[in-house]
This record gives C-alpha cells, structure tokens and sequence, in this order.
C-alpha cells in the first residue's frame, strides 16, 4: 500500500501551489476568520470549535466561526469551503482519514473526506454517553483530523486524555506555512480498548486487580475524555472484525438442541458446548452452509435477528449493537465478516476433522491450520462479495504443509510472536519477519495484525513490569506496514502512566509509520514534563528499556526478574531521579505530571515488586526437592505394580498444589531410576474414587493425567512434556526453547502401565534413553530438570485442587523450567 505523506508529496505541492505564509494570530490579535460554508457536515462545525478552542489556549486570541469568508479578510476554510478552491484531482488522493492542509490564494485551507447527518454529530454522541461504540463512530471526519495536525504543527500536543495531557504552548503569533498532505497508512488504528471504555474492565474491578487506585480521578481520565483524546490523536475511523464468532452469533443457542451434530466432538463423546463456549466441527457440510448465510445475510442488510440471533442481552431489554443491525461489530462490519473459531479452541476428533492432521504436521502451532483455514477459505468462496476474516491464531498461526495461496477476499489476521518486546530474544524477530512472510505469499491482499503491547502488564503476577522498548516497536510496526493495513492493539490499562508514552507514540506511527520513534520521545519527555525535569525522567526510562531488553534476552521468569533486574536497590534509584527531576519541576506547570509520574508509574512497580515479596518471594523458601534416579541392572516388569527391589528402594518425591505450594488432599508422588536403555518413573496418585476416574484422552490440563517434563540439558529452557492419560494415550512435545512453539514430530517411544486400585492409580513408566539423546552415556555424574505433574480434572483450577506438582515453588503453571526439581542421577 503506497504512503501518501507530506514528504511524499513535497515535488507537487511546490509546484502546485504556493507556500505562503499564512497568519493566524499576531500579538494575541486575530489575523483570520474561520470558514465552515453554509450547511457544513456535523464533523466540520465540530472542528471549527476545536481549532477556536485551542488557538485561544495557545495565543489568547478567539477567532470567530463564519459560515461565508469575508472580503479582504484572510480565511481558515474548512471541508466543503476549503474544497471549493482545492483542485478536485487533489481531493481524489484524500482517502479515509487523510486530509490537505494548504495556503491557496491568500486562505488556509483544511478539508479530508466528511460525512454528514445525525450518525456524524460527535457532541451528541458524547452527550448520549455513547463513547466506544465502534458502529456509532464509524463515520468520516477528515476535516477535523486535518483542524488536529494544523493545530499540531502549530505546537499543540495532546499527551494523553483530559486537561492533563494538553500541552498549549503559549505563543502570541501563531503562523502557518507549507503544504501537508497526509493519509493513515493503517486504516483500523486500535491501541488499548476493553479497559479504557465506558463498561467492562473500565476500572479493572472485575478482575479484582485495581492496583493503582484513585490514579484515574487524579489525572481526570474519563471515557469520554479518552474518546476526545483519540478523536485529536486522528484515531480509527473503522475497525476491521478480528474476534471470535461462535459466542458472537449464538451458535450454541441457534444449533445444539436439534443439531448437536455441529459442534466439536471430544475425545470423552461429548460435544464442545461447555463452559469453555461452543465450538464447531469445521468439516461438517452444514456447519459452512449456516456460517455462509450468516455471512450473506449480514451482507444483504438483513438483520441479526432475522437469523435467529437474539437482539438482546441475556436477562435485559437493551438492543444489542443498534448501530449495526444488532450484528456484533467484532465479528461484522462493513463489508468484513470474521469466522474466527471460539477462544480456548477446543478441536474436533470426529474422523473427518481428524483426517486434516497430517503426519507431515511438526509443530503445535499447526496442527489445526488445515481444518480451520480449508473453512475460512470455502467461506470465502461462498460469499465472494465480502471479505472474511480470521486471525492466524493458537494452533492454526502456522501454514500447513503444502498450503495453498487463499482466495483474494480472504484476510489474515497475523498474531504470531503477537508482543513486539519479545523479539530481542535470540532470533526472534527473524522468525517473525520469515513467518509473516509465509502468511503474506499466501494472501492477495493487505493482512490484519491483533498485537500485545505493554502486555507485561496484564495479569496479577505481572503487575509492576512496566515495557518500554520503543525502538522494537518502531521496527516491528514498520515490518507489519510492509504486509498490512489493519493493526488491533491489545494493550492493558491497569496503570494509565504505565501505558501513556506507549499508547501515545503507537497512535502516532500507525498513522505514519516513518516517523522518528526517537524525536517522538523527546518531544513527549520536554513538553509533558518540562524541559528541566524531562531530561531526568528520560534517565529513568533509557535504564527502564536497558533492563527490559536484558530480561528478554535472558527470558527472565518473575523471580529473577525482581530479584536480579528490578531490586529494591534499583527502584530506590528511580525514586531518587524521580524525585531530583521534582525539584526541577516544582512552581511550574510540570510539577503535577512528574509527580504522577512517581506515584502511579514508580509506585506501580513498588507494588509489583510487594507483591512478588508476599507471593512468589514467600514461594521460593518452599521445598524443591531433588528427585535420585540410582542405577540398577535389572529392569521392572511394566505392570503398575512397584513390586519390584528397584521400586522398594528408590526414594520417593511428594506433589504439591500449584497455588498453594501445599501438599494437596489427594496425595501423589513418585520415583525414578534408571538402566542402560531406559529412565524409569513411578507415579502413586491417591484417590478416593481412583477406579471410578474418567479415563478419556484430551489436551493436556483438561483431563485426568500424569505428566513428566525433562530439561536434559538443565539448561532450563528446551525440555520434553509427556502427558499420559487414563485412556492410555499419550501426548508428546518438545519445546525447543521458551518461544518457538512446540514441536509434535519428536516421539518417546515410552512404554507405560496404569493400575488402579481402591483409593490409588499407579503408573510404571519407561522412557528410552536413546529418544533423550542419552544412550550410551555414563549418567552417573548428570543432573538434569525434573518435573512431575498431575491433574485432577473434577477440581476447578481458579479453586485450587486441579494442578499438582513435585517443585513447591511453581505458581500457576507447568512450563517454568527455572523451577523444575533436580534429577540427580547416581549409581
């Protein structure tokens, strides 16, 4: 997609017109008048009040709004008046969103492309309280985004929502000259959403993890001033449909009772309606016949509900969506649909589906790819009209085998390696640029990309962990500029001064990816903090994006991370430059931000380093005890017995629950030696009702199961998982390092044996050695990573009870190698 900016089209404006010099104020006086034409768009008229508003805060001088110009009078003409004098072959480069700012005869001139009519009337938008409803604000205002970058060049800043974040600077004469010619490269410009609306996680007090409270009503950021802050950061004007369209047109609630048939089957039989949400057979005929006329449907204006999609939301009479038909905007808009299969993707096994899993599959990341993008493909066919969605996401982000190039209106959602701070670690970011090289020789158009920015901060256990790699965010953006036009940013908003300079600067180059990520910053630290105190404040963030750059390339988990990167010591220095560049700021109009700075953004990573001294801290003076595997010559009878000697004198290791770090009520533990040709394990897993366990195969964590993880080379990043089921079944990965996704091509050939008993199921475990790259060696003096597993599929896992493991230290999950056990092997 070619860029139509200012500098791209120095040669013809210079040519085309002059570049006066045109005055707007002089000595606080007016200079000029501004001119919106006798029944302008709803949009101009509100432009017209904001370039009034913001030239008084600037110079002090109010310039009256007139419908006609007046003569001898030099005029500011805005939409249709500035389109009378700009040549029409100008107008038609001016895509959506872009705009002309130009001197033409002695007149500014400001125009983009304006819709008019109720459903373009911002301030009665804002009156209605309606701030985030992306169909009510879906409609052009390329003149008021044109009135932004004039008052932008002019010296104004908008740094974040509210008074707050204004930066007027006070000039008596304010004068403009050149010609600026602008369009968005990215046409969907997402930064930050679900928490920054009207409802949801507005104040994170769903999630319970409001960590910095009374921060938003000290800083006056409000949904509607966030609205007015993206509106004069030239935000989206439209956002493509990127989310999952199961629970988004009610499959389970149109479909399960008389056609059960259409939804994922499990490996237990049942059907994939729980409360994971539905999921669907996507080889089924009927499943891509509904899926089409849903599509076509919503293409022939027809109404959600006359598909049977309720109109409102349970146990309430609102409409649903009333600016779109009552068809979710997430999934529907425009002329884009998105059949994105549910979150959690739960994948069916009926003989068909499985039949799409090829041996040729390697990786984990695409063992789904053909079942879901063979769908996405034959629901492109149906509906050539529309342009069908999907993100390339979870077990389907990786092209299959042999994949073909996908229909022209088909368009992929790239969301592979989605958190850009990542991609300092090792290779990575050669990995991404080669993977999204596959994705874009298999598209024939522009690509969408869903990213995970400031992502670090996004959970109970990372809260504190602030990200500030502006450079890898620069590069990776420009990267996704080169494949595709859409960008939804996810990005957390526990702490507004955590994200501010990150949602700031990605607003601003995903409209123009070539700006200097570098002149941003610095404009940002003298202007929002003073040209004292924001040199200061800069220290702290260069240290900040040294350290996050060291913690990516090391792959720091949470404990080194506060105890090696960001000690108490270092935050103590933070507070000392916080409170030097204080001083500096005291008296002035840049005292208030720098003292937010220090409470809300320092203050959040106090919380987050106490947090980790009261949680994982604490945790890390729980056992981790070693686990001996001896020697012994003769090998066990695979019986789940552990009646053999090598059994009676092997020692055993407990489990603990992995959110406790307590020795669960249903105690599990196990053993381990070795021989020549293979490393033995012993599982005792007790159980009240272990001959009554249901014994299904499934995705390791939804069932009932034991499993061993082995870091060989104690490197505490590549490790095998073995997961073996009460069915008998095992899955069997190979995790490379800490990021590649896992590989499902490399094979234990273990041999296992289950019995069950009273109140007990034990398992007997041959892994050969040879499949561990370990035949043949003396073992004797090696130690590798140890970690067993088991789950209690019955408990919830937000309860507790669901996850147990040999290493008291873990919290919340399996896959931290740095906290495996030992496996000290000895003879």
């Amino acid at each position: 997609m070619k860029l139509f900016f200012a500098m791209t089209m120095a040669a013809i404006s210079v040519t085309a017109f002059s570049a006066d010099n045109f005055t707007i104020t002089a000595d606080g006086l007016t200079k000029a008048r501004i001119v919106t034409g006798e029944k302008p768009p709803e949009s101009v008229s509100f432009a017209a009040k904001e370039l009034q508003t913001f030239v008084r805060k600037m110079s002090g001088a109010e310039l009256p709004i007139i419908a006609k110009p007046e003569p001898k009078t030099p005029s500011i003409l805005l939409g249709p008046a500035a389109r009378e004098k700009i040549p029409a072959a100008d107008m038609e480069k001016v895509k959506r969103d872009g705009y002309i700012i130009t001197v033409i005869k002695g007149d500014l001139c400001v125009a983009g492309i304006d819709d008019s009519g109720p459903q373009a009337d911002i301030e009665s938008l804002l009156k209605q309280g309606i701030t985030h409803d992306v169909t009510a604000w879906n409609f052009n205002r390329g003149t008021l985004y044109g009135v932004y970058r004039l008052l932008e060049e002019l010296g104004m800043r908008w740094y974040m929502p509210g008074e707050f974040g204004e930066r007027a600077p006070g000039l008596k004469t304010l004068a403009f000259s050149g010609d600026i010619r602008e369009n968005p490269h990215f046409i969907t410009r997402t930064v930050g959403y679900w928490s920054l609306g009207g409802t949801g996680n507005y104040n994170k007090q769903a999630k319970g993890i409001t960590i910095m409270p009374g921060e938003r009503d000290e800083i006056g950021f409000t949904p509607t001033e966030n609205r007015m802050w993206e509106l004069r950061m030239r935000g989206e004007t439209f956002r493509i449909p990127l989310n999952h369209n199961p629970p988004r047109t009610k499959w389970m609630e149109r479909f399960y009772t008389n056609h059960p048939d259409y939804f994922a089957l499990l490996p237990d039989g049942k059907r994939a309606v729980d409360g994971h949400g539905a999921h669907l057979c996507y080889t089924h005929p009927d499943v891509l016949r509904e899926n089409i006329e849903d599509i076509k449907a919503f293409a022939a204006g027809k109404t959600a509900v006359e598909r049977g999609i309720p109109s409102t939301a349970r146990n309430s009479t609102n409409l649903l969506y009333p600016y779109n038909r009552n068809w979710s905007y997430d999934i529907a808009l425009d002329r884009y649909y998105s059949v994105l299969p549910n979150d959690g993707f739960r994948p069916c096994t009926c003989p068909s589906c499985l039949k799409t899993i090829t041996p040729d599959v390697v990786l984990v990341n695409q063992r789904n790819s053909k079942m879901v993008w063979d769908f996405v493909a034959r629901s492109a066919e149906g509906v050539p009209e529309m342009n069908i969605v999907c993100l390339a996401y979870g077990s389907y982000s990786i092209p299959y085998p042999g994949m073909k190039k996908l229909p022209p209106n088909v368009v992929v959602g790239f969301c592979a390696h989605s958190h850009p701070a990542s991609l300092y670690y090792k290779n990575m970011f050669e990995r991404y640029e080669k993977l999204l090289g596959e994705w874009a020789a298999l598209t024939q158009g522009p690509m969408a990309f869903w990213q995970h920015y400031l992502a670090a901060n996004r959970d109970a256990d990372t809260v504190g962990m602030p990200e500030h790699t502006p450079e890898m965010y620069a590069k990776v953006l420009r990267l996704m500029a080169r494949h595709g036009n859409h960008v939804f940013c996810e990005q957390m908003a526990t702490s507004i001064m955590f994200e501010l300079f990150n949602r700031y600067m990605l607003l601003k180059m995903f409209y123009n990816p070539e700006l200097d990520e570098r002149a941003i910053f610095n404009d940002y630290l003298v202007k929002f903090y003073g040209p004292e105190a924001g040199p200061i404040i800069g220290e702290i963030y260069a240290e900040i994006g040294k350290r996050n750059i060291e913690k990516i390339k090391q792959n720091a988990g949470r404990i080194d991370y506060w105890t090696k990167i960001y000690t108490a010591d270092i935050l103590k220095s933070y507070h000392a430059k916080g409170e030097a560049a204080l001083k500096k700021a005291v008296g002035t109009p840049y005292e208030k931000p720098v003292s937010i700075f220090n409470k809300y953004y320092l203050g959040l990573m106090d919380v987050g380093l106490s947090n980790f001294n009261a949680t994982l801290g604490e945790a890390l003076k729980a056992p981790n005890p070693d686990l001996t595997c001896r020697y012994e010559s003769a090998p066990p009878t695979l019986d789940g017995k552990l009646d053999e000697p090598a059994w009676k004198n092997a020692k055993a290791i407990p489990m603990f629950e992995v959110n406790t770090g307590k020795e669960g009520d249903f105690k599990t533990e196990v053993k381990s030696f070795y021989d020549d040709q293979n490393v033995y394990f012993a599982f005792t897993a007790h159980d009240p009702e272990a001959k009554k366990l249901s014994r299904v195969t499934g995705e390791p964590g939804t069932i009932d199961a034991l499993e061993i993880f082995l870091d060989t080379k104690h490197n505490h990043e590549s490790y095998y998982q073995m997961t073996f089921d009460l069915a008998g079944k095992l899955d069997e990965r190979h995790y490379i390092d800490k990021i590649e996704p896992a590989r499902i091509d490399w094979k234990s050939n273990a041999k296992w044996q289950t019995a069950f008993n009273d109140d007990n199921y034990t398992m007997e475990i041959a892994i050969p050695r040879k499949n561990l790259e370990a035949e043949g060696k003396d073992l004797s003096m090696e130690t590798w990573g140890f970690l067993g597993g088991r789950t209690i599929s019955r408990f919830e896992q937000s309860k507790g009870g669901r996850f147990h493991s040999t290493s008291a230290r873990l919290r919340r999950g399996f896959h931290q190698p740095s906290l495996f056990n030992n496996l000290i092997f000895s003879k």
